[in-house]
Order: structure tokens, then sequence, then C-alpha cells
């Protein structure tokens, strides 16, 4: 006679129940264990399945005591309890096992999402690194002018101590000048400055803050040289490379404090600090460069001297070139910007009027 194990639960017994061997005799159940023996009808007995993957059976009926059940935990206890069940209970044997299945699927589900609610950290981060660009250009969309002019405004009081800006004199009025033509119009407030340096260098930032160097004047042998390279720094505010990059790096830290508004937070110190480091890719300074033109023909500057600067500094003998590990002039660069100046065909310009030589000379120490 077919027997299996079960775990009896009924009012009396401990609460963790009690082990006993069951084994069906005529139209009964018939419990044993220890000290303890129980027949219960067949037609008073409830099956189905159990536990949180339903590879639990359990066995219910009522007695005068009140509820009781009895549990069987695996699988060769619940085959043994098939094999050797009469036909009364066939039926709800048969629900049972499909029952059994039905919850072994909900199961395997909850497992699925469970495994998708913790590996979503992970793909959100795939998401972010795969869609990265895209997704800090979305971003800096969501910073408002005046947001960004506070982000600038906290980077260049950084900086500014760093600096030896000049307070006035013919090389601030001509970088002021030359940069006010090209950005006519413009949905930004431009604050231009020299800076008395040798390096060959000049860069922007958010919030329309624009630096040229004493040491980028010197080297220029023109003044449009000089307004190709303003015109180049420019339409990196205009276009928003530094905050897209402070946003891709920064990355979801960035991306929650925009969305919560925590401008107050140390997040926007630390963009604030990376602006001295920022690299553009080869995108951004091309987006550069092309936009640097058409500003060059709107404000109506020869566009040549765009070109005649960063080749001349491509082929710049002796230590770095500040201006250059940013701003990478390739072959395949200097090619695109000829190519683009030939594509816009001439255009009225007039030389601009500036004495560079005596504002060479001021710039000396």
């Amino acid at each position: 006679m077919t027997t299996f194990n079960l775990q009896l639960f009924a009012p009396g017994l401990a609460a963790a129940g009690v082990g006993v061997q069951g084994r069906f005799v005529g139209g009964r159940l018939h419990l044993q264990a220890e000290g303890l023996s129980l027949e219960i009808p067949l037609t008073t007995i409830r099956a189905k399945a159990a536990g949180f993957d339903g590879r639990q059976w359990l066995l219910e009926w009522d007695s005068a005591e009140g509820l009781c059940s009895a549990l069987l935990q695996g699988e060769a206890d619940i085959q043994a309890l098939r094999a050797g069940a009469p036909e009364q209970l066939a039926g709800q044997l048969q629900a049972a096992r499909r029952g059994e299945r039905g919850q072994r699927r909900r199961f395997h589900m909850a497992l699925l999402a469970a495994g998708l609610v913790l590996a979503l950290p992970f793909l959100v981060l795939l998401l972010f690194w795969l869609n990265a660009e895209r997704v800090a250009g979305w971003a800096a969309d969501q910073v408002s002018l005046n947001q960004e002019q506070r982000l600038g405004d906290m980077a260049f009081a950084q900086m500014r101590p760093q600096l030896k800006l000049l307070e006035q004199g013919p090389a601030l009025n001509m970088v002021s000048e030359i940069g006010t033509r090209l950005t006519a119009g413009s949905r930004y407030h431009y604050q231009w400055f020299v800076a008395q340096d040798a390096q060959v260098n000049a860069f922007a930032m958010p919030g329309a803050y624009v630096v040229v160097f004493s040491g980028l004047i010197d080297k220029a042998d023109t003044p449009e040289e000089i307004a190709g390279v303003l015109a180049h720094e420019v339409q990196h505010v205009e276009q928003r490379h530094s905050l897209k990059n402070m946003l891709h790096g920064l990355g979801w830290r960035a991306l929650l404090s925009l969305a919560l508004g925590d401008w107050a937070g140390g997040i926007w110190a630390n963009m604030a600090d990376q602006l001295g480091s920022l690299k553009f890719g080869r995108d951004m300074e091309r987006e550069a460069d092309m936009g640097g033109l058409q500003a060059l023909r709107r404000a109506g500057i020869a566009p040549q001297g765009m070109a005649s600067f960063f080749e001349k500094m491509a082929k710049q003998d002796g230590g770095p070139i500040e201006l250059l590990s940013s701003h990478p002039a390739s072959d395949e660069r200097l090619a695109s910007i000829r190519s683009a100046i030939a594509e816009q065909g001439a255009y009225p310009a007039q030389p601009l009027r500036y004495d560079l030589a005596a504002i060479k000379a001021s710039l000396k120490p």
C-alpha cells in the first residue's frame, strides 16, 4: 500500500505541525504518527497547490475542533499521493496539478520581474552609455538660459583668480569689438576678456564668457585670424557644447539634480570645476568650425583667417600648444574648413582695421 509523508497542522498541535505518514484505506485518508492516529473521510478533503512556487500540495478539511491541513512538500510524496488516491479525489488532484503549473508560471514571472528590477540600474547605465551624447543633448535642452548663466557665473568665479585679466587696453577693445560683431542677434549676453598669459589659448564657457590669452594674439598675423578663433569659440557657447560635455561626464547625478531643480547642491560646483579640463570631440569641433564660418560671413569678416591660424598652429614647432590640446587641428579638419570656405564662395568682406603690431606691443610686460 502506497504511503506518503505530510506535515499535519491542527488545533491542539504545535504551531510547526507534526510529521505524519499518510495512506488511503477505503474511502478514508489515514494519518499516523507516534501517539496520533486520524481517519478523514475523502468527501471532506479539499486539495490544492501551495507554496510560492506551487511545489507543495495542501490537503484541508474541517473537524469539530476547527480547520485542519496536511502539507506535502516534495514531488515524491505528491506522486505517491496521486498514485494511491482513490477515484473520489481524482478531480481535485487534477485541479491541484493545474493550480501547481499556474502558480509555478506566476512564480517564474515574479522572478523575472524581480530580476528586471534588480537589473534596472545596470540597464539604465548601459542605455546611458550607449546614448550618452543624445541624453546629454536632451538634458542640456532642459537647462534654461538663466540656469546656464548661473553655472557660468560659478565656474568663472572659480577660475578668475587664476587669470591675470586686463581691465582695459587696445587688445581688449579689439576682442570685444570683433566678438560683438560675431554674436550680433545672439540670445546670449557675451562678456569678453583678455588674459595676460603666454599660452596660445582661448576658451568659452557657459553663460557666454570668452577669454583670449595674450599668447594667442601674439601668434596671430592678422586680426582676421583672431576673428576666426573667436568665431569658433562662440559656437561652443551657441551650441552649448561645454554644457553637454559636463552633463555627459557627470551622468545621472547631474540629470537627477537637474530634474529636482537642485542648484544649491555640490553637483553644480563639480560641473564648474570640470570646465577647465573639458575637451571637445571631433563632431563638436566640426560643428564649431562650420558655425564659426557662418558667423564670419554674417559679420562680413573674411573666413580665411580661421584656416590659416589653425594651420599655422598645427605646424608649430616646440612644446605643446594649449589651444590645440582641446582643439586638435588635424589635416582632415583643416581640409574640411578649406572645403567649407570654398563652398561658401566669395562674399563682401572689409579688412579689419586694427594695428595688430601696436596691439601686440601693448601686451608686452
